[in-house]
């Protein structure tokens, strides 16, 4: 029993100083992925007009067309990539390298509207998320603290764990009617920090395997997946270059990749670079698409990465933003939902566990200097 308790104690002191020096990090992460777990919706209905067009009709405008008519509205700004979903009423979207992006309606070639996507609202949350606005020190900052935190979820377990099966049921329930709110705050803290464990875990897992090459190829060991070479994909310069090589990119992919529903168009930056089309297909679980690259001169098809053919290491790393972001299609709105409750609770974390730590430092000096109080001067050593 004693063993027992020196070990619980030792995770005790584990958890406390992981989180009092983690917690801002924690807080400021969770609540920024609670944020983002809802970003497609926000744009659905705060941008709208920029994803969409009113009134669609006629056939669309050649990609060469579109791209003409942006460069001539706005000269200084170079092309990066252009972005549309295959429905009738979908805008095209072109990124420029000054991280702008411009709405243009494929029918009328009609300018929708300008965005600046370093204010994005959105955006702005990611950076946040990702880096705390701290470029490259933030990133390293949130790097390890999602080691940390993946750390911290095992050691609230052990924690949390019932001694003997007659506590599950008080370990599961929060007593809010309670006249000690410390009693409800320990509550908050260690019954809702049970929910939300298991997507915590997974958060913390894929992010883990985000931003640790040594994840990354402990999985690739695991599941026995070869390392696929870099394709070359550079272009071959010649004097004879086709007409709307990026329209004549598009529509080989599109016949040979038939049924997708999103498509990126990746555009040269240069003389050497290639043309890239990704193409996005329905899916559930794994995420489905093919890139395929494009000599901007010949428009020869240089190289193919089909979702047909991935390793179990690509179809791992092809789900890992989806379950890390709650976007799991099989169960719809639902994870999204069930994601963002669970962010919730562990912005709550770090508030609920400072509470519970300062309290009890409290009530230790409290104690102490009630005993300086009470204590008997010993009179027969005092010289009158």
């Amino acid at each position: 029993m004693k063993k027992r308790n020196t070990i619980h104690r030792s995770f005790l002191v584990v958890h406390r100083w992981l989180g009092l020096s983690t917690g801002l990090v924690v807080f400021i992460v969770s609540v920024t992925g609670c944020l983002y777990v809802f970003e497609e919706e926000w744009r659905e209905i705060f941008q709208h007009e920029y994803l969409h067009v009113e009134k669609p009709g006629g056939n669309r405008k050649s990609i060469t067309q579109l791209t003409g008519i942006v460069r001539n509205a706005y000269p200084n700004e170079l092309i990066t990539n252009i972005r549309f979903v295959e429905e009738r009423n979908a805008a095209f979207v072109f990124n420029t390298k000054t991280a702008r992006a411009i709405s243009v309606n494929p029918y009328t070639g009609g300018i929708i509207g300008y965005r600046n996507m370093r204010r994005d609202f959105m955006n702005v949350v990611l950076e946040i998320h990702l880096n705390l606005l701290l470029g490259k020190t933030g990133a390293q900052i949130v790097r390890w603290n999602v080691l940390i935190f993946f750390m911290m979820c095992i050691t609230g377990l052990i924690l949390w764990w019932p001694r003997q099966k007659r506590f599950f049921k008080q370990a599961i329930t929060i007593k809010w009617k309670t006249k000690s709110w410390k009693r409800l705050n320990w509550g908050l803290h260690s019954v809702l920090g049970f929910y939300a464990l298991a997507v915590l875990l997974i958060v913390s897992l894929t992010g883990i395997f985000w931003v640790f090459d040594t994840a990354k190829s402990f999985v690739r060991a695991a599941t026995s997946s070869p390392v696929r070479k870099a394709p070359e994909t550079r272009s071959v310069p010649s004097v004879l270059r086709k007409e709307n090589p990026l329209d004549t990119a598009y529509h080989y992919a599109s016949i040979k990749n038939p049924g997708a529903r999103e498509v990126f168009i990746v555009v040269p930056p240069d003389s050497l670079a290639s043309i890239r089309v990704l193409l996005r297909f329905p899916y559930t679980i794994v995420r489905k698409q093919t890139s395929l690259w494009f000599d901007q001169y010949s428009i020869s098809n240089i190289h193919t990465i089909s979702y047909r053919g991935y390793t179990r290491y690509e179809s791992i790393n092809q789900s890992i933003y989806d379950f890390h972001t709650g976007r799991i299609r099989a169960l719809g709105i639902g994870s999204k939902i069930i994601y963002f409750l669970a962010s919730l609770f562990a912005a709550s974390l770090p508030v609920t566990g400072f509470l519970i730590w300062y309290g009890r430092k409290k009530k230790k000096a409290l104690k102490k200097r009630s005993n300086d109080f009470h204590k008997k001067p010993e009179l027969e050593n005092m010289i009158i």
